[in-house]
């Protein structure tokens, strides 16, 4: 009897409480964003070329030169330009002499007509000369202007800051006017070009559209962008169109065709992203372990999963903000079971 009365009043073991690992959960709008992949191009390439023909005598830039505004950039051979606007400056200087012997015998057959110490028609003959002398005056002028104009033309000159892409012609050629001889991507403003499909079109996609874009090789170098231009057909062999984002204050970092992600983020709801061990099942549904804080147990609770990926899953429904999930060792729990947790960082495991 003694024996079977100290068996009636043995403590009951304390129940195991079973170590965690968890997260409070943020919903985040990153699961509903479409991402693109592309690179970074200029704003603006400009195809530069002579206004003149003739041959290059010489190039002093390269593929890859950085240029500044107002640099030259080639030359061609002047020597006949030179001699025309030689030719042009002698007979700008004839004129200029004529005008100066016509002008004193128009004022003298001014002065004598009232008299009439003159004829008519000898007064007459020297207002002429001193108009048509005043006409050539006006007219080599001008060539005289167009002539330096000319030579001037046979610099190419660089008409922004900018680096040279392309190199179209060499020293030795023979060009026509308006024939590109450099191409010049500009220093000012950094596209971030995209090849998006027609189903990204037809949700919605507009000029104005916002866009955060980062560097593939370093996430970390960010910048935003604005939609500025979309190709209105679609290319023949892929079938899809040509996005251009203009990038606000790109990073030095974003080079000239360094690939380029860029993230589209979809208006309306948020979503909460789980890591896959933090699922299991109810009644053949999908669902998670809540933590209780204040009694620090465990809930089951049921799920809507709207994407799986190998080290993410999106949940729309069954959880709000604040929330703390269980990650790891979701498999030996029970409902109300006493937990404690390993740390007590918000972090994934």
């Amino acid at each position: 009897m003694v024996v079977t009365l100290s068996a009636c009043h043995k403590k009951a073991p304390p129940p195991e409480i079973r170590p965690v690992r968890s997260f409070v959960v943020h919903p985040s709008a990153d699961g509903n964003a479409e991402f693109l992949t592309g690179q970074i191009a200029p704003h603006r390439i400009v195809s530069l070329s002579f206004r003149l023909p003739g041959k290059i005598v010489e190039r002093t830039v390269a593929t890859g030169d950085q240029v500044r505004a107002g640099q030259v950039l080639a030359r061609l051979d002047d020597a006949e330009v030179r001699q025309t606007l030689r030719a042009a400056i002698a007979d700008a200087q004839a004129a200029k002499a004529s005008l100066a012997q016509a002008t004193p015998l128009q004022k003298r057959a001014t002065a004598l007509l009232p008299d009439r110490a003159i004829s008519r028609n000898d007064y007459d003959e020297a207002v002429l000369r001193y108009r048509t002398a005043q006409q050539a005056v006006q007219s080599t002028a001008a060539r005289e202007r167009i002539a330096r104009e000319e030579l001037d033309h046979t610099r190419l000159e660089a008409n922004a800051d900018g680096v040279i892409t392309e190199r179209l012609a060499e020293v030795g050629e023979v060009i026509a006017a308006g024939q590109p001889i450099l191409r010049m991507a500009e220093a000012a403003g950094r596209d971030a070009q995209f090849d998006v499909s027609g189903d990204l079109l037809r949700s919605g996609l507009t000029v104005g559209t916002m866009m955060t874009i980062c560097l593939d090789a370093n996430r970390h170098i960010c910048t935003d962008g604005t939609l500025y231009e979309l190709a209105p057909d679609a290319d023949p062999l892929t079938r899809t169109y040509r996005a251009k984002v203009l990038l606000q204050a790109p990073p030095t970092a974003m080079t000239l065709g360094s690939v380029a992600v860029g993230r589209l983020a979809a208006a309306g709801a948020s979503d909460i992203h789980l890591p896959p061990s933090a699922l299991t099942a109810q009644d053949g549904k999908t669902a998670v372990w809540v933590i209780v804080p204040d009694t620090m147990t465990v809930t089951l609770r049921p799920v809507e999963i709207s994407r799986y990926s190998a080290d993410d899953v999106t949940v729309v429904s069954g959880l709000k903000a604040g929330d703390r999930v269980v990650t790891a060792g979701v498999q030996a729990l029970y409902p109300n079971q006493k937990i404690s947790l390993l740390d007590d960082a918000d972090v994934r495991p």
